[in-house]
This record gives structure tokens, C-alpha cells and sequence, in this order.
């Protein structure tokens, strides 16, 4: 049998314009859109986003205007908003969710992951899976059937899933790109950056799954598995960050100098959000990378403390909600000349 490829894209807010850019460049060169090159498409946050995109159809172009067109309106944010958050965050989420939505529900409407799964399904190509955390899981007793609140948990969506067939597209964006801190909780989920900012782990775990299921709720057409049942042998990933300043670390003469690490909750929140998102991506891509030979895994991200980095990124940490469209045509820049350099071996890689 033939490897089936997966792409699996990291959150990373604006920054998504890095793997919107990759992808765009693969699509000029060869006419083939993401959803006609990959069996499964994995996403988190702003990459949750962009695999929706390719899944319902959008053109690569078309996302890649999402960040570059619309970052200011997604963003958008007034002197009074910020007042009334406590001066940025402090009491309330930095961004109205609505701009967001606005956009979103342009581009998607009332689609359903169900329709993606209807829509794909004559290729075999293009399934969906976007990660999520939930604030609020239950478990049903099978014995009482009551439903009772348990731990928090990644809530993870599949165009595969019967139990998530009326999922509408606008609200799986909206709950894997809840930031916290940057939008308000939506629909009790928060963004899947809190435990899988880089979904290449979940989209193996998925792929390799064999198992039974006994409630009829996952696999289509029957519910008969929770996975696609393939070996590792029959696997290639395609992992994309959105860029790091590589910069995510306490330099130890601050640690010394801030009561030598003897800290508590006003020492540790700066630092907490960066630990949380880059523990787990870096933990995904090391676990991966020992499971699947570098023939049968590629990870892609940029550098911005990289001497070829554009001046406007080197040695800058650039947030998650950039919108400065300088910035922005930087990191296009970047990403373009990346694949320029790169273009031979990421297109062999994908059989392209």
C-alpha cells in the first residue's frame, strides 16, 4: 500500500500566515491544493482554522488573504475595550470574538464537518481534525445514565466522527482559536494550544488507531473503528510551525535576580502561557520524530533569531496577534524564501 500523508499545522495566532504562505507555494508550483494531496488534515488554533479551510475547499490563496486582508478587523480592538478589561487582559479577554466569527461565517456558513466528510469523501482525501480543550467534559454512567462533570481534557474534532456530524465549521474554528487571555471562552472549549498547540502526535495517535468502537460514535460510515487502523510504515507527516523567536526560555541571572526562583502566581503567569504552548510542541515533534524515520516525518519552522531571518523578525519576538501588515509581508517573505531554498526536497518528500 501507498504511504497516506497527513499535514499537520501548529497555532500560533497570525503567524499562521508562515504555513498559509508554504502551502501557497506548493499550490503554484504543482496546481494541487492541500485537501488533493493529504489524506488527513490536523490542526490546532490558527492551523485548526486553515485545515478547516482546505477541507471545505478554500484556495490557498484565499487563507493566506485571511491573514494578510483581515488580521486588523479579526484584531480589533478600542481605548474603551481596554478600560473596560482592566487596562489589557487583566479582566477580561483582549479581542470580541465577533470579528472573528464575522469572517468565518462568510467563508463556511452552515457547513458541518458531516458535509466535509460527504463533500471528501469520493477522493478518500481531505478528512478534518481540529483540536480543542474542554472546560466542562462529562461522562455518562452507562449503569444510571446520569451525566456527571470530569477532568478537564483536548476535546478533538473529526470530520470522520459520527458523534461530531453536526458540528458546524464557524463553531469548531471559534473553539480551537480561543486563546486565553486573547478571546473569550466559546462554548465552554478554550483553544487546543493548552495541551496539543502542535497536533502531529494526536494525528499519529489517530492514524494508527485499531481499535473497536463499541458506542457508534466515531468512524464513519458505521462507527465500526475510533481510527484509520494503519501501521507507522504507512504514514508521512508534514508538520508546520508558525514561527518561534526562539526565545521562550527565564535567562538564569533572571531567575537569580527575582528572589532566586522562589516564586509564586505573580512571578510565574508572564511566563506560564509561553511554557504551556512550547512544552507541548516540542514534546509532540520529539515523540514523533522516534517513532518515524526521517524519510516518513518533516517539520518546518522558522527562526527569527536566524541571521536570515528579515530584519524586520531578527532577534524580534512577534505575538500571536500581530497585525501590522509590515510585519506580516515580512513573514511571507521569510516563509517564501524557506521554500525557495527547500523546494526540491519538500516536494520528493510529499511524491509531488
Amino acid at each position: 500500500m501507498s504511504q497516506i500523508k497527513i499535514l499537520s499545522i501548529d497555532g500560533g495566532g497570525t503567524r499562521g500566515v508562515i504555513p498559509a504562505t508554504l502551502l501557497n507555494c506548493i499550490y503554484k508550483d504543482t496546481g494541487k491544493a492541500p485537501r488533493d494531496v493529504f489524506y488527513l488534515m490536523a490542526g490546532t488554533s490558527t492551523g485548526g482554522i486553515l485545515c478547516t479551510g482546505y477541507a471545505a475547499g478554500r484556495s490557498t490563496q484565499e487563507l493566506l488573504d485571511l491573514y494578510l486582508l483581515k488580521a486588523k478587523k479579526v484584531f480589533y480592538d478600542t481605548v474603551l475595550d481596554d478600560i473596560r478589561d482592566g487596562f489589557g487582559k487583566n479582566t477580561g479577554a483582549d479581542y470580541s470574538a465577533k470579528y472573528l466569527k464575522r469572517e468565518l461565517q462568510a467563508a463556511f456558513g452552515n457547513t458541518t464537518l458531516l458535509d466535509i466528510y460527504q463533500n471528501n469523501l469520493a477522493s478518500g482525501l481531505g478528512r478534518l481534525m481540529v483540536c480543542s480543550f474542554d472546560l466542562n467534559p462529562e461522562e455518562t454512567d452507562p449503569a444510571t445514565g446520569i451525566s456527571r462533570p470530569i477532568n478537564f481534557r483536548p476535546r478533538i474534532y473529526h470530520s470522520d466522527f459520527i458523534r461530531d456530524a453536526n458540528e458546524k465549521l464557524v463553531d469548531v474554528c471559534l473553539k480551537t482559536s480561543a486563546a486565553p487571555t486573547y478571546f473569550p471562552v466559546y462554548k465552554n472549549h478554550v483553544d487546543g494550544g493548552v495541551s496539543l498547540n502542535n497536533p502531529t502526535m494526536a494525528a499519529l495517535a489517530y492514524a494508527i488507531n485499531q481499535r473497536s468502537d463499541q458506542t457508534g460514535e466515531f468512524r464513519h460510515p458505521n462507527g465500526a473503528a475510533k481510527g484509520l487502523g494503519k501501521r507507522l510504515e504507512d504514514l508521512k507527516i508534514l508538520s508546520l510551525g508558525c514561527g518561534t523567536s526562539n526565545r521562550n526560555y527565564i535567562p538564569e541571572q533572571e531567575i537569580e535576580r527575582r528572589n532566586n526562583g522562589d516564586w509564586g502566581n505573580l512571578q510565574w503567569v508572564k511566563y506560564l502561557p509561553d511554557m504551556l504552548t512550547e512544552t507541548n510542541m516540542q514534546a509532540s515533534s520529539y515523540y514523533v520524530d522516534q517513532l518515524l524515520s526521517p524519510k516518513q516525518y518533516k517539520r518546518i519552522q522558522l527562526y527569527f533569531d536566524r541571521p536570515e531571518a528579515p530584519p524586520l523578525l531578527l532577534g524580534k519576538s512577534v505575538g500571536l496577534d500581530v497585525k501590522s501588515r509590515n510585519i506580516l509581508d515580512a513573514m511571507v517573505q521569510y516563509a517564501e524564501e524557506v521554500y525557495r531554498q527547500r523546494k526540491d526536497e519538500i516536494l520528493a518528500f510529499l511524491d509531488l
